[in-house]
């Protein structure tokens, strides 16, 4: 391409960029002002098309800016935008509120519990408390593992809608085990169940002979900020094991998030 042109070409990228940065941060103030908005709402504050307004919109649902109403065709603000508004929870101040927590469970299942937090792709282990058998899980506080191998990790990523999940894997996913799922469109799947079932399972899909259950922690605000998991070996946690011990995670989940 001619240097003329392909400074031409660069200019009209740059204006076209511009403008859908400005179109977003409309769409956003124009939210913080009406709750909730369809598209047709969008379109016509915003001067463009109901099919480009479609587009912006899926992209800040991608992003967690705004999300759908349930059930619905409105839009409002997103957990994310929510949460940046409103400040993040620090973590040490989570892993202090946390920890307590964890020893109850702890005392409660009888196995190693822990507290993840998402970190890019990965699940990051912030805190853990070990179970008292002699045959147990340790903890790996500050160990990361790819979320999706994790009951954690899997618990934080149902909290994203599918394609910012997709995001997060557009090389696809490393085997960790002979279990771990297959490629993005079964982590999608899997994610839909996690949030219709209400928990998040790990299966030997990061260390073989290992299962774990995990939960999300909301804050008061409805932001999801960390997982809390119960880790056992496979032979003491199968399928009909965690869901026993989900609503004890669930409790769990709800003091922690009820101090943040």
């Amino acid at each position: 391409m001619p240097k003329k042109q392909g400074e031409e070409h660069d200019r009209q990228a740059d204006v076209y960029a511009a403008s859908s940065v400005d179109n977003a941060l409309r769409t956003l103030v124009y939210l913080r002002g009406h709750q909730c908005a369809r598209v047709t709402d969008i379109s016509d504050h915003l001067g463009v098309a109901r099919s480009t307004a479609h587009r912006l919109l899926t992209t800040l649902r991608g992003h967690g800016f705004v999300e759908q109403e349930p059930g619905g065709r409105r839009y409002r603000l997103g957990p994310v935008l929510l949460g940046l508004t409103r400040g993040p929870v620090d973590e040490p101040t989570l892993v202090q509120v946390a920890h307590s927590h964890l020893a109850r469970l702890r005392d409660e299942a009888g196995e190693t519990t822990n507290l993840l937090v998402l970190d890019g792709p990965d699940s990051r282990f912030a805190d853990g408390v070990e179970g008292p058998h002699p045959l147990r899980v340790g903890t790996r506080t500050g160990d990361r593992v790819p979320a999706y191998g994790t009951a954690g990790g899997k618990a934080l990523l149902s909290e994203l809608s599918p394609e910012a999940a997709r995001t997060r894997y557009r090389r696809g996913l490393a085997a960790l085990t002979a279990s771990t799922l297959p490629d993005v469109d079964a982590l999608v799947a899997e994610l839909a169940v996690t949030r219709a079932r209400g928990y998040a399972l790990n299966v030997d899909e990061s260390v073989m002979g290992v299962h774990g259950v995990g939960v999300p922690v909301r804050d008061r605000f409805g932001t999801c900020v960390a997982a809390v998991t119960v880790a056992a070996p496979s032979i003491r946690l199968d399928l009909a094991r965690a869901a026993e011990l989900a609503p004890l995670l669930r409790q769990t989940a709800e003091r922690i998030g009820s101090e943040l």
